[in-house]
Order: C-alpha cells, then structure tokens, then sequence
C-alpha cells in the first residue's frame, strides 16, 4: 500500500540532555513513509554531535541541517524548505511521543478527508504527568473551521488542541497562492508558533479529532515559556496582535475574536508582574495599556473565574498605586 510522506520537523538547540528520547520516539514511528528533519540551530553543547550520530544510524529516516543560530522560527523555516512531504508534522526537540502518533494521524486525516488531524498530549513534570482532557465533550470528530477555531482558542473547555505540534497538517494549508510555503516569523523571538497556527487555521476548510493523548510535552523551568523574560514576552503579546489583525481581516466569527483577545490579555497581564518584578517601566505600562484595553473581553470570557478578575484588576491597580 503506497502512503503520502510525512515530514516531521524539529528544530534542535542545546538540548542534548533531552535529545535522544525525543529522537528515539520520532524514528521509531509506526508509520512507515516519514522523514524526521532535525535543524541544529547552532547548538554548543554537544546536540549536533548527537543528531549527525542517528542520522548514521537512521540514513533513510534522518535527515540532519546544521546551521548558526537564528532562533527557533529560522530553524522551521529551514526545515520546512527542506521539507518534501504532502503531511507535515512539528515537534520540538526535548519532547517525545507515542509510537502510533503519526500513524494514527495519517489514518485520521485521510479517512476523514480533512485538511488537519488533531489530538491530545501529556504535560511531563519531573516527577508527576498530567493527561490533558477536553473539559467539554465534541459534538463532532469532523470539525469545520469555525468549529476548529472556537476548539483551539476557547482553551478552557479545550485543552486538547492547544499547540502545533499535537496536529498533523496537509501541505497545501501552509502555503500561499502559488504554492509559496508559510514562514514562521524571525522576528518574534517568542509567539512565532501562535501567529503561524493561525495563518494555518485560517486556511483549513476540515479537521479531524483522535480523543488519544499522543505527545509529552516536557515541563522545564529553564524554557522559553517559563523563563523572566519580559522582551520575549512582549513578542507573545505581539504574536496575538498579529493574530487579531490576521482574523479581523479575514472576517473571522465574533466569538473567535473574543477568545483570542481574552489570550492577549492574559499574556499582557503575566508580562506586567513580570515587567513590575524587574522594574521595567516602559514594557509594564505598555502592558497594562493593553489590559485596558481588553479588559472587557477578558472579563467576559471569565464569569466562571472570578478570582481571574480579582487578580487582573488588582494588577491593572500597579498603575495607579506606582504612578507610572
């Protein structure tokens, strides 16, 4: 039986303490036609030695680019041009996944007719994991762009369809009229996965649900998510501007846009404790302007919360208590 090729991307960076567990699960994928294209992105503490090892290894299932740091964006971008098949996968390089992930996905996508298939994942601390569960039950496994978008970004009820790299896409969602392939954002040191999904979702006409948890997603402190890095952070916020933007002009449904506001408030709320803890000023207020500004969406959107409302109006009160 002849199947389409996946390409599965990850871009590698001075991982090398998590980096064989993760590329251990990508070659070990059930299903048979997959490239895995690892980018190192300059890496200084030993993970290109690793990559160019399994690559020895695994000659027809790896394929290794090395290059000097760009930041993560540059690195899928040089993967994605590197990129041959009709499916495409993301992963990033100090995760893991499940045997049957890709096979599961392929299956999904093709039996469905779907342009993007869909599943869960575990979150992986140190010492405990947490099986993500969509809090609300689908009405649909097929899904219409519509319903796909209130799913990916009413994260509450949703958790399962957080990020990129819990899907598998067919191609043609990310390129442009003429066959000319999406770039992720090298500007955006952080947020270049949130503005790049949605590019994607904008173009998806189906998808497909599979109710399994197949990726882990790996807790780390010292991660770009977790780290005291107010200028990465203000970049999140951008990424979410960019994203109101995109959807506003592409006439996308009120209760999408509500939601995703809700996200750029919330990140804007996060990044002025942080801004406050290191007294920068100048990113606080810019911040709390953007809280302002969404206040009412975010409110909206937490009736259910109400300590979320307490604690976000009490730090919209730093400006008022600091006079900045």
């Amino acid at each position: 039986m002849e199947h389409e090729l996946i390409s599965l991307i990850i871009p590698v960076y001075n991982t090398a303490r998590y980096l064989p567990q993760c590329l251990d699960s990508a070659v070990a994928q059930t299903y048979p036609d997959m490239e895995v294209i690892c980018v190192d992105d300059g890496s200084v503490d030993g993970s290109g030695k690793i990559l160019d090892n399994y690559q020895k290894k695994y000659p027809n299932r790896m394929r290794v680019i090395h290059q000097p740091n760009g930041g993560e964006s540059h690195a899928r971008n040089t993967g994605l041009q590197a990129s041959r098949g009709s499916l495409i996968g993301f992963m990033d390089c100090d995760d893991w996944i499940e045997p049957d992930m890709y096979q599961a996905l392929e299956e999904a996508i093709n039996e469905n007719k779907a342009d993007i298939a869909c599943a869960s994942w575990y979150k992986e601390f140190p010492d405990h994991q947490v099986v993500i569960e969509n809090r609300r039950p689908l009405v649909n496994r097929v899904l219409s762009q519509t319903e796909l978008l209130h799913a990916v970004y009413r994260r509450d009820e949703y958790q399962g369809f957080a990020f990129m790299w819990d899907k598998l896409y067919r191609r043609k969602l990310l390129s442009k009229e003429g066959g000319t392939l999406l770039r992720f954002d090298e500007g955006l040191r952080l947020g270049g996965d949130v503005l790049y999904l949605a590019e994607i979702l904008i173009n998806v006409t189906s998808a497909v649900y599979i109710d399994r948890n197949f990726y882990h997603y790996r807790q780390r402190p010292d991660s770009g998510m977790h780290r005291e890095d107010v200028v990465g952070r203000m970049d999140w916020i951008q990424s979410y501007l960019k994203v109101i933007e995109l959807f506003e002009q592409n006439h996308v449904d009120t209760e999408t846009m509500l939601y995703v506001k809700r996200f750029l408030a919330y990140h804007s709320c996060n990044t002025a404790e942080m801004a406050n803890r290191q007294s920068d000023f100048v990113n606080l207020e810019k911040c709390l302007s953007f809280m302002r500004k969404y206040q009412k969406e975010y409110e909206q959107t937490n009736t259910e919360y109400p300590e979320r409302i307490q604690h976000y109006r009490s730090v919209l009160n730093l400006y008022v208590h600091n006079n900045y």
